[in-house]
């Protein structure tokens, strides 16, 4: 674990976040399509009109506010619920909520697929898991969804993944690890799947506890 990151840190050295986003590209979209595959197949199987449907119920009521863009709000909502073999959904989570109205929109899609579901046999296909992307047009970021909600900015720059790596780096070289968490928790809220992430604000915690 330990030589993994302090590789992935000397790539940065040399050139940063473009080789080390590279480096991780091959493995983190096996995962992705891995994950996307699955998900698909249990939509189609149990949603009414299959996974296409499901996006397009969702996407008719969950978009950006103008709160969401105005704040440059971009990250992943991992949105999760049952839905027994009955047809009774419960047990709506949202890990990674984003507010500024959107919670409230996926709430609102939520309600809209009750009775759409179709009944099963098996409690394999019960539990969802579905990542929602939120993302402002022009803004590059490595994070991926199941479904991506894309805004338009208002005419504000929002910034990259890049943007916040180079200011965790340099935070982190000054000592400055409180910092350096925060410009990691903006990365992690953007892409909670990416396991790189956790493993440096790992670092960061063992390194503040050592002080």
């Amino acid at each position: 674990m330990k030589n993994s990151i302090l590789f992935l840190l000397l790539l940065l050295m040399a050139g940063p976040f473009a080789e080390i986003k590279a480096q991780n590209d091959t493995t983190a979209a096996d995962i992705v399509k891995s994950r996307n595959k699955n998900i698909r197949h249990m939509l189609d199987y149990r949603f009414k009109g299959g996974s296409g449907e499901f996006e397009r119920l969702l996407l008719q009521h969950v978009s950006y506010t103008p709160e969401a863009l105005s704040n440059c709000v971009i990250g992943t909502v991992i949105l999760s619920f049952n839905v027994d073999c009955d047809n009774n959904a419960s047990d709506l989570r949202m890990r990674n909520p984003l507010h500024y109205g959107l919670n409230e929109k996926i709430q609102s899609f939520y309600k809209a697929t009750q009775g759409q579901w179709n009944n099963c046999k098996d409690d394999r296909y019960t539990r969802f898991e579905i990542p929602i992307l939120f993302t402002i047009s022009k803004t590059e970021t490595a994070a991926t969804g199941f479904i991506v909600v894309e805004g338009e900015g208002l005419g504000l720059r929002c910034k990259n993944d890049a943007y916040y790596f180079d200011l965790y780096t340099k935070n982190k070289e000054k000592g400055k690890v409180k910092r350096a968490l925060e410009y990691l928790d903006i990365l992690i809220r953007r892409d909670p799947y990416n396991q790189s992430y956790y493993e440096l604000k790992k670092e960061l915690l063992d390194q503040k506890q050592e002080e």
